[in-house]
């Protein structure tokens, strides 16, 4: 059998996980309890931390590890970044991530759909905060929907865009997208 790829996180998921305080399903669904941060997301987190203190930084917690992209990984960032367009602070996470994720064999974690596709063109497997979500429900919570629907409300009270307006709903959406049998 096959060993999952690492992951490498962008800020989105990072921060609502944390901000949720389900922090501890990324450290037990992550391929050996560990996800990669480029220096472009951790830059986005500080920024997160100064208006949501709550969030832990990537040095002090044990299944986040600080990377630096290659000078390969920097030109196809570039590459993404322009295709992404945007300002110029605009979607460095999500390139970083990418790039990390194409020239490493690595699993990209994504919730923006402009990088999705990004990731999808150069043949990245992405997943999102709802893929993990789903496979919380499944193999953290052992089908627990109450424990499903608290951890989607609590990523809603921190303001995240999701498909739906509460927790319940989380069940059909992710049927319906092929997530949940």
């Amino acid at each position: 059998m096959t060993e999952a790829a690492q992951w490498v996180m962008d800020t989105s998921a990072y921060t609502h996980l944390c901000r949720a305080g389900y922090a501890s399903i990324i450290q037990s669904l992550a391929p050996h309890g560990v996800v990669l941060i480029p220096a472009e997301v951790n830059t986005e987190i500080e920024k997160g931390r100064d208006r949501h203190p709550g969030i832990p930084g990537v040095s002090t917690v044990n299944w986040a590890v600080h990377t630096s992209m290659t000078d390969d990984e920097t030109w196809t960032a570039l590459r993404v970044k322009a295709a992404l367009g945007g300002g110029r602070c605009r979607h460095l996470g999500e390139s970083a991530v990418i790039a990390c994720a194409h020239h490493r064999n690595l699993v990209a974690v994504l919730d923006d759909r402009a990088a999705v596709a990004q990731a999808d063109r150069l043949r990245v497997k992405a997943i999102d905060t709802m893929w993990i979500v789903a496979e919380a429900y499944k193999s953290l919570f052992d089908r627990d929907r109450t424990k499903t629907v608290e951890l989607v409300d609590a990523l809603l009270e921190t303001d995240m865009y999701l498909p739906f307006k509460d927790g319940d709903s989380f069940f059909a959406w992710a049927w319906k997208e092929g997530m949940l049998p």
